[in-house]
């Protein structure tokens, strides 16, 4: 696996942190390796034709998820004539965190198709309708 500088100056800007003084490009790179995914072709990232692909969006809302939890102590006051809301700085982290977990991949996606097998008088009929399907549905209540 092989992270570029380019997906970690993505991810830089995507978290606000241009700087390394808290988080270096090896912090980073781990992170972003963490994220590996299914490429565009379907393989696995432990596969031996894996192109590399990684979900960025989902270590920027991570980190972001990370960077609220550290202001979950700040208040809000008001002193001498004036209103502090610190409790501001948490909100926008988790609304980023928000955002960029709407843009991750899905992390399972499973369709069963069944074939349509017969042609009815009003065109292709669906498959036909189990009656234990009601059954097992009263069970559950």
């Amino acid at each position: 696996m092989t992270v570029t500088q380019s997906e970690i100056k993505r991810l830089r800007l995507m978290i606000n942190e241009p700087s390394m003084a808290i988080y270096t490009d090896t912090d980073l790179t781990i992170r972003i390796e963490e994220s590996a995914c299914i490429d565009r072709y379907g393989v696995l990232p432990d596969e031996d034709d894996w192109e590399a692909t990684y979900d960025i969006y989902k270590v920027a809302s991570l980190i972001w998820l990370e960077k609220a939890a550290k202001l979950t102590d700040e208040f809000d006051f008001t002193a001498d004539g004036g209103t502090f809301h610190r409790s501001q700085k948490h909100t926008m982290m988790l609304k980023q965190a928000s955002y960029f977990e709407s843009r991750s991949k899905a992390l399972a996606l499973h369709l069963k198709q069944y074939p349509i097998t017969s042609v009815g008088s009003l065109g292709w009929e669906d498959l036909p309708y189990n009656e234990w399907i009601e059954q097992f549905e009263s069970d559950l209540t």
